[in-house]
């Protein structure tokens, strides 16, 4: 264990020792944003902390924790007077976290008040190049403030693409397995949060959840991907003929003439 893990460890303990002595108040109003990344949940996070009733975190539990359970309390106690929610990745409850038992860790927050929203992304082929874009670029979102953003185009190795797809699959069924009973609001990105037009729609569903009023929606979020895969994959070409041998050729359904962004 290096010495950062260490240090981190250990302002972990001390936080909950704090947390426990004051033994704060929880919100009564909580939420989980669920799912895989490079999925819109950023997106989603950054729409509803725009309003002005609710607090949401990005991803709490990226890093290992000793007591991840006790963690997400200490967090949510820290905005007692408003609605507030996080976001959780299903890798973290898989592969990063001490969680011996997710699908109990996932209901006892269900059980204490926390509201899911099950969030994915249906095109999986976009999927895959959202998240090896981002692995080759370093480069994870883009907001307005940082100026102009001019994308690239990127060369895929064609058997990436088929592993992050096989991977996403093998995720999103872990995922259907963990909620099977947790009542939860499915939202998907193509419905939700590709057309910035759905956003308010999308917003309002889930403070509907809180019986709460909404005001209108921005976000300061730029869209990093072009509107096509001609524009968006270097060997487009090369691509395109292995995916209509494959099993996922109906996700070409209208990737070459239809918007498929990922903020």
């Amino acid at each position: 264990m290096n010495l950062s893990v260490v240090k981190r460890h250990l302002k972990e303990i001390g936080n909950y020792g704090l947390y426990l002595w004051k033994k704060p108040s929880l919100p009564s109003n909580k939420f989980v944003i669920f799912g895989r990344g490079r999925s819109g949940s950023t997106l989603l996070v950054n729409l509803l902390t725009n309003q002005n009733q609710v607090h949401c975190d990005n991803e709490i539990l990226h890093d290992r924790l000793l007591f991840p359970r006790s963690y997400i309390d200490l967090c949510s106690s820290r905005y007692q007077s408003r609605v507030y929610g996080f976001k959780l990745l299903s890798y973290q409850v898989r592969d990063v976290q001490p969680i011996s038992e997710p699908e109990e860790f996932l209901l006892s927050l269900y059980e204490s008040g926390y509201k899911f929203i099950y969030l994915t992304r249906s095109n999986l082929i976009d999927h895959a190049l959202s998240n090896i874009n981002a692995k080759l670029k370093q480069k994870f979102h883009h907001r307005s403030h940082e100026g102009e953003f001019k994308y690239q185009p990127i060369k895929v190795e064609i058997e990436e693409v088929f592993q992050r797809i096989q991977f996403s699959e093998e995720l999103g069924e872990y995922e259907k397995n963990l909620l099977q009973k947790i009542p939860h609001l499915s939202l998907t990105y193509e419905d939700n949060l590709l057309d910035s037009e759905c956003h308010q729609k999308t917003v309002d569903q889930v403070l509907e959840l809180f019986n709460l009023p909404s005001k209108p929606v921005k976000t300061n979020l730029v869209k990093l991907m072009p509107l096509e895969l001609t524009k968006m994959v270097e060997n487009y070409e090369e691509l395109i003929e292995a995916i209509k041998k494959s099993k996922y050729a109906h996700f070409l359904r209208d990737n070459t003439s239809k918007s498929h962004q990922k903020v």
